[in-house]
């Protein structure tokens, strides 16, 4: 009874405390854990991961000991971790829709379990049963150099996504994170044949645009042959010699928009890294076949024209 009725005091007196320190302004607090957030945007995707970050104080081995296999463990302390996207993706493959979710790993020697769960209010210590609503699927830890701090990161980031990594003792959880595409670089065909071919490609004179320096400014103007191919069902673009004369602005993809107006994407060893929002390219075709084209800045600017070759 004694010790009922002190731990009732010890309650009672640590929620006063609480309620006090919470009316103070300015009041701060310490915690064994403190909180952290990481997050990271992809084509428009933001990925947050909220958490709390225990110490190993010396510990080592903890899966198996301090976690113990079958257990349904938030990966981080007090309040569960939690993961919110802001778009629909997929992680490891399995869809996981627009949201926000507590974090749950089922620990075990092999692969582990990833459970997300609808339910952000819950604490470390009150994992959730399986039921419905649930994403749930298996995923594969590895050997990491020990980390004293449990850690969220992005430790690759691409252009369609990204990879989030909990990193903890010598355990390190990679999750592929793939997010929805803003643009679609695929065309029909029928689109395609109209603007296929290889162009004269003359820069016009300086103009003046949104800030941003026009590809054919006075530095630079020069006439290049600018490819158009359709494969795969893309129309990539090659400008010999590139603008600037650097590579990295000699290979190039056409995102359609509308008719045969395209925007210029920018293609490293075939992967699109830029999306140039401040030029659109506008073919003309005469009878169905390439003619000629403009590229204009936002203010309608011209940039640079062409026209077929003979």
């Amino acid at each position: 009874m004694r010790t009922a009725n002190f731990a009732f005091a010890l309650t009672a007196a640590l929620a006063i405390a609480l309620t006090g320190a919470s009316t103070r302004a300015g009041a701060q607090t310490l915690n064994a854990s403190e909180p952290a957030t990481v997050s990271q945007v992809v084509d428009g995707t933001k990925v947050t991961v909220e958490y709390s970050r225990p110490r190993a104080r010396g510990r080592t081995g903890l899966f198996g000991s301090e976690v113990t296999f079958g257990h349904v463990w938030t990966p981080g302390a007090n309040q569960s971790t939690t993961l919110a996207v802001s778009k629909d993706v997929s992680i490891n493959g399995h869809p996981v829709a627009k949201g926000k979710y507590s974090v749950w790993m089922v620990v075990a020697p092999g692969d582990w379990e990833l459970v997300l769960d609808h339910d952000t209010t819950l604490y470390h210590t009150n994992g959730p049963s399986r039921r419905p609503g649930q994403v749930r699927f298996m995923i594969p830890k590895e050997h990491h150099p020990f980390t004293e701090v449990l850690t969220w990161s992005f430790p690759v980031v691409g252009t369609s996504g990204m990879v989030l990594t909990m990193q903890w003792d010598t355990v390190s959880v990679p999750l592929a994170i793939k997010v929805t595409p803003t643009f679609t670089t695929a065309v029909p065909p029928e689109a395609a044949q109209r603007v296929v071919g290889t162009y004269h490609w003359h820069d016009a004179p300086s103009a003046s645009g949104n800030g941003a320096a026009p590809p054919g400014d006075s530095a630079s103007r020069h006439a290049s042959a600018f490819t158009v191919r359709y494969t795969g069902r893309e129309l990539h673009a090659t400008l010999d010699p590139p603008l600037f004369g650097d590579p990295a602005y000699g290979e190039y993809i056409l995102i359609r928009k509308a008719g045969d107006l395209y925007s210029l994407g920018r293609v490293d060893r075939g992967e699109l890294i830029e999306v140039i929002d401040y030029a659109t390219l506008q073919f003309s075709p005469a009878n169905g076949r390439p003619k000629s084209f403009e590229v204009r800045g936002t203010d309608d600017a011209l940039w640079a024209n062409g026209a077929i070759a003979p």
